[in-house]
């Protein structure tokens, strides 16, 4: 067993055990066993569950507050920065979990919704109107990333009940699909860009005025 360990390996190694198998299952003890460590050398660098804990979720933060965004104009930012968003949700669910326990979800958001309304700003939608959008894309941004993660993390299941639908039923292709397993990506992405749309159409106007 090696005692080489520092703070960062320790952090990731949370971070991972957490997200695969939940904040509940997580023990001290078994991420010794991860590192190949003593228990008492994590306490030592880290400290206690708790401190652990407030590590990951000021990492987070930081993670949060520096979503990586591409687009040459304000809507294709607003459009990456949702994804980026949406991908941080599903790939941290566990953590937000534990942000959320710490009454830190209002200061992990905090930064995306200000940087979406920089954005509006731009396309000159402030106050009220802005405040409308900027809820609407975080609330489609953050159902699809919930659904998505019951989803892959759920019990396996049918899309849908065979049985709701009738052989009489004039569209075949839209049983068959409704049959078939959602692809979330798509369902998130038609989402966005109908939220966009009134967005985009604002922008080429005042580009052609």
């Amino acid at each position: 067993m090696t005692e080489s360990v520092g703070a960062v390996p320790i952090l990731d190694a949370a971070a991972r055990l957490i997200e695969l198998d939940g904040v509940d299952a997580f023990t001290m003890r078994r991420l010794a066993q991860e590192l190949g460590v003593a228990v008492t050398s994590i306490y030592w660098h880290v400290g206690g569950r708790d401190k652990l804990f407030d590590s990951l979720v000021e990492r987070l933060l930081n993670e949060m507050a520096h979503l990586p965004v591409e687009g040459a104009t304000a809507v294709d930012r607003i459009a990456s920065l949702a994804r980026s968003q949406r991908k941080m949700l599903i790939d941290r669910q566990h953590l937000l979990a534990i942000a959320h326990e710490r009454d830190r979800t209002p200061k992990l958001f905090l930064p995306i919704q200000q940087r979406l309304a920089a954005e509006l700003a731009q396309l000159g939608i402030i106050g009220a109107d802005a405040a409308l959008v900027l809820r609407a894309v975080q609330m489609h941004v953050i159902s699809s990333a919930v659904m998505q993660f019951s989803a892959v993390r759920g019990a396996k299941h049918e899309e849908e009940d065979p049985s709701l639908w009738t052989d009489a039923w004039p569209d075949r292709e839209l049983v068959a699909a409704l049959q078939s397993p959602t692809d979330y990506d798509a369902v998130f992405e038609y989402g966005l860009n109908a939220l966009l749309a009134p967005l985009r159409a604002r922008a080429d106007e005042g580009a052609d005025g």
